[in-house]
């Protein structure tokens, strides 16, 4: 059952004017369809990812968004129910009002953690299995840096290491800030934190094993234009790897399971920028030597797609080889269907999925796994007849890459980003 945009757009200078001075603040901006619905200091929120924790068999899965109302909002994935809707005898927890915030991340299916531009705060909660949240030692965080962490543009700029030990800030005044998740999910700044990144970092990520961080600079047109990179010390260090920042035109970045290899999206698209980039960039990761963690495109790349990727998400290290693709479509009326490639282990070439891209499934322009691998979310902000929605999807995914969506989508209060997690197994 497909999510089709029914909006009308003017003219695209005029948009794309509108895009640029809406999306100028320190909050998360989403392109609307009709007219800009970022209004600060609230936020068009995608989700950050989630971090660690093994998997789980995803037959439940837990989703967690900020509700400018002032609350963490609820809401829970039944596969064998066949439903989507706020988890029962959920409580929300109180949060700053008109402020979706800056990044939503999960760590190790254990904690969550949101950051606030507006109040400079972190907020930390331990999840329970039934999907309630109870604050961790010393939540709320005060952060006098929060207000410079997005800057208006990003799907990433808040993310966790794969084991879920730390959590990661990119400050747009070239900073990146690094804390250790302690048992009990408590926050330890990491010994010289911040650490200079050479750039404006805005979307982060970490190689499927944690080895190394990737920082993209970008621009409110979605345009990336350099690659920082750094090894992690175990005690959440940053080191810059030799080369570092690398000239790579990448607004997005994502690990995969095996660590050998980075791929990333120019971000590029007619309605924004005015052209298409119609591929995906792949770069394998040096693992030994002195050039340790430095990136070198590997053959064939970058690969053909039908459409301008925005966005990817990479199917965890628990399910497999799958890499998705989302976008919109050229005249910003809608987006297109969701686009599937597996990327081979060995070589990190990607070949189509039988079936992409997939119109019967739900369509957008950010996705994010759980981390069974077998739920795939998609958000997409939507205008219809002068109304603003924000409807959260999830699709199922088949031992192919192939897509099905069994329940209706799901739509969110408000603006604000959001995040998915298998329940906690222990």
């Amino acid at each position: 059952m497909a999510l089709k945009v029914r909006a009308l757009l003017g003219v695209l200078a005029v948009l794309a004017s509108m895009f640029l001075v809406a999306c100028s603040g320190s909050y998360h901006c989403q392109v609307t369809f009709g007219s800009s619905g970022c209004t600060p200091p609230g936020s068009s929120g995608t989700g950050s990812g989630t971090g660690g924790g093994g998997g789980g068999n995803g037959s439940s899965v837990l989703v967690f968004a900020i509700d400018q109302a002032g609350t963490i909002d609820g809401y829970t994935l039944n596969n064998s129910g066949g439903t989507f809707q706020t988890t029962s005898g959920y409580t929300p927890p109180a949060v700053p009002a008109n402020d979706g915030g800056v990044g939503l991340v999960v760590a190790n299916q254990q904690f969550l953690y949101a950051g606030f531009g507006v109040t400079e705060t972190i907020y930390g909660w331990s999840i329970s299995s039934s999907g309630s949240l109870t604050p961790v030692s010393g939540s709320p965080y005060a952060a006098a840096f929060m207000s410079s962490v997005g800057n208006g543009q990003v799907t990433s700029s808040v993310i966790t290491n794969p084991t879920g030990t730390l959590l990661f800030f990119a400050s747009t005044l070239g900073e990146i800030f690094v804390y250790q998740i302690g048992s009990d999910g408590s926050l330890t700044a990491v010994t010289g934190s911040p650490f200079a990144a050479g750039i404006s970092p805005v979307n982060m990520t970490t190689d499927g094993l944690g080895k190394y961080l990737y920082a993209t600079e970008g621009n409110v047109s979605h345009l990336g234009t350099e690659v920082a990179a750094f090894s992690i010390a175990s005690n959440g260090a940053l080191t810059p790897v030799a080369g570092s920042p690398f000239a790579l035109p990448l607004w997005q970045v994502q690990g995969e399971p095996t660590g050998n290899f980075l791929i990333g999206t120019t971000g590029q698209s007619a309605g924004i920028n005015g052209t298409d980039n119609n591929f995906l960039y792949v770069y394998s990761i040096q693992q030994t030597g002195a050039n340790a963690g430095a990136l070198t495109a590997v053959t064939g790349s970058p690969f053909a797609t039908q459409y301008s990727p925005y966005a990817i998400a990479v199917q965890p290290d628990t399910g497999g080889n799958l890499v998705y693709s989302f976008g919109f479509n050229d005249d910003l009326s809608g987006f297109n269907p969701p686009e599937a490639y597996i990327i081979d282990p060995t070589t990190g070439a990607l070949s189509v999925v039988s079936g992409s891209p997939f119109s019967n499934a739900a369509e957008g322009s950010w996705g994010q796994f759980d981390q069974s691998g077998t739920n795939l979310f998609l958000w997409g902000e939507v205008k219809s007849s002068g109304t603003f929605s924000y409807p959260l999807s999830a699709l199922e995914v088949g031992s192919t890459g192939t897509l099905s969506q069994p329940t209706s989508p799901l739509d969110l209060n408000t603006q604000g980003f959001w995040t998915a997690t298998d329940p906690p197994t222990n």
